[in-house]
């Protein structure tokens, strides 16, 4: 009928589409109309591009959070997914990103500011110049390539009063990294164990026996790493929750 078929079983109806642009654009429509929402959220793999624009166009609030899943059997467009997403900047607050990137992909733009960006799979592309103009809370990217004196360089930044929004930024870095004097360096200080209502307990047990950094308008951070990976917590400025 009309191009799709139709097929009910006991417990709901099933519906059979042969264009899925067209099905998925039905559906969506029709609950959208049903509820008088508007689209809160996208999932999508590299095969979806369509949806954003299609979205934008229908409504004019813009998505509250956006994920590219990972699909390893269609790869025929590419980066361009990356360049359209990033580019279009087409969530107001999450970004997860469980696709990889080429080899060679890079951006050089801005994005935010929003609540979390997480790169699960692969985010060998992400620099250090990313780090500084990505304006999220929440930083996560795991396959890091971002070296030591890019941790250097980022936390000069911050103290200076760059990425002042950042609460949580979390590195899983791709080979072994030497912390060598690390500390020592940055003038880095032994803290208490505390406790923030803002992170998860498993965050929390991550964030014990770490080192303080300041910023210049005196926020404190916590700072935990090791060879393969690197944690930042910023901690509130009303001061710590609760001391351990």
């Amino acid at each position: 009928m009309s191009g799709y078929k139709r097929g009910f079983s006991s417990d709901l109806p099933v519906l059979y589409f042969e264009d899925r642009v067209m099905g998925s654009k039905m559906i969506v429509d029709y609950v959208t109309d049903l509820f008088n929402k508007d689209i809160y959220g996208l999932v999508m793999d590299r095969n979806g591009i369509w949806a954003i624009e299609w979205i934008n166009s229908r409504q004019k609030k813009m998505l509250n959070g956006f994920e590219l899943k990972k699909n390893d059997v269609y790869n025929c467009y590419g980066d361009a997914p990356f360049n359209y997403i990033l580019g279009d900047k087409c969530a107001s607050d999450y970004y997860i990103f469980e696709e990889s990137a080429s080899v060679n992909f890079r951006f050089d733009g801005k994005l935010g500011p929003g609540e979390q960006v997480s790169f699960y799979s692969d985010g060998h592309w992400v620099t250090l110049d990313n780090l500084m103009n990505f304006d999220f809370m929440r930083i996560l990217v795991e396959k890091s390539r971002i070296s030591v004196p890019d941790l250097h360089a980022f936390l000069k930044h911050w103290r200076s009063g760059g990425s002042h929004r950042l609460t949580l930024l979390s590195l899983k870095f791709e080979t072994d990294r030497n912390f060598e004097n690390f500390e020592e360096q940055l003038e880095l200080v032994e803290k208490a164990n505390v406790v923030d209502d803002r992170f998860s307990d498993e965050e929390m047990a991550n964030n014990l026996d770490g080192y303080t950094i300041q910023r210049n308008d005196g926020v404190k951070a916590t700072i935990h790493f090791d060879i393969r990976f690197f944690l930042m917590f910023v901690w509130q400025e009303t001061g710590f929750q609760r001391v351990l």
